[in-house]
């Protein structure tokens, strides 16, 4: 018998698959994904993520506000940390925003302090803070034939036009999905958090069409059985920021991202 049967018999795949899961696991590492910026002379604010900014700019002249499509890109051989941000403005006339982050100590609680442009023979300086999080492009794609009985997701495949309808009709309200599950005569019952912290229960046909019915969740009410974890997230824009517990990738049979499930969130 050879070294590969034994180790075969002996339950070494077994073995790989969970040190491959785990080191899966571990290169779940957060990166800069934003960050918020500010000034009181001039007075700006400048709010930042890896592909959009929203700059407002308050002098005796009144209010700006711009809103630039760019990119986010730190330099990981710098020290200290440096990030750059680069962006033109959406609307005419068109401005271009650069910002260069250096980590040091700034006013309050601010990590780290920015130099930024917009116009030509135009600076300014600011203490910003930065946001934190898994890199959404590389997480693990969802494996829904390994998961646990009582995850509640792996049935998602089959609830996600039901949870789809429901999540486009609550809109910009819906922050996460904490629950779904199939109801009778072809329905499926999904439980949505709002970004105000209530919960609304949405019942939709499991084929996505049709419209939702959609009642609010009493605050005395008890949570649902495992609800919350995992938390499913809808693919926007920028994506969900976590940085604790595991993110996962839900992914289409045509290969594109449908959302993301949280585990274990903080």
């Amino acid at each position: 018998m050879s070294w590969i049967t034994r180790w075969v018999r002996n339950g070494g795949i077994a073995v790989a698959a969970a040190v491959l899961a785990a080191v899966a696991l571990a290169q779940q590492v957060a990166i800069v994904q934003g960050f918020e910026c500010r000034s009181d002379e001039p007075g700006f604010r400048l709010d930042a993520n890896r592909v959009s900014a929203q700059f407002e700019l308050t002098t005796a002249k009144g209010k700006r506000e711009v809103v630039f499509r760019g990119a986010l890109q730190p330099l990981a051989s710098a020290a200290p940390q440096l990030i750059v941000w680069r962006g033109d403005s959406t609307h005419l006339p068109r401005e271009t925003l650069v910002v260069t982050l250096r980590e040091e100590a700034c006013r309050a609680a601010a990590t780290h302090r920015a130099v930024l442009s917009v116009r030509t023979g135009e600076a300014m300086m600011g203490c910003c803070t930065l946001r934190t999080g898994y890199d959404t492009r590389i997480a693990p794609v969802a494996n829904f034939a390994t998961k646990n009985p009582d995850d509640w997701a792996r049935l998602l495949p089959d609830l996600l036009p039901a949870v789809n309808l429901c999540v486009a009709r609550e809109g910009n309200r819906a922050k996460w999905v904490s629950r779904a599950a199939p109801a009778s005569q072809g329905t499926g019952v999904v439980r949505i958090v709002e970004t105000t912290g209530s919960s609304v229960d949405c019942v939709a046909d499991l084929t996505g069409r049709g419209t939702p019915r959609i009642d609010a969740v009493a605050a005395a009410e008890p949570p649902l059985p495992n609800g919350g974890n995992p938390r499913f997230y809808p693919p926007r824009e920028p994506p969900p920021l976590v940085n604790c517990g595991k993110l996962e990738r839900v992914v289409t049979k045509s290969g594109a991202v449908a959302g993301y499930l949280h585990y274990d969130p903080c």
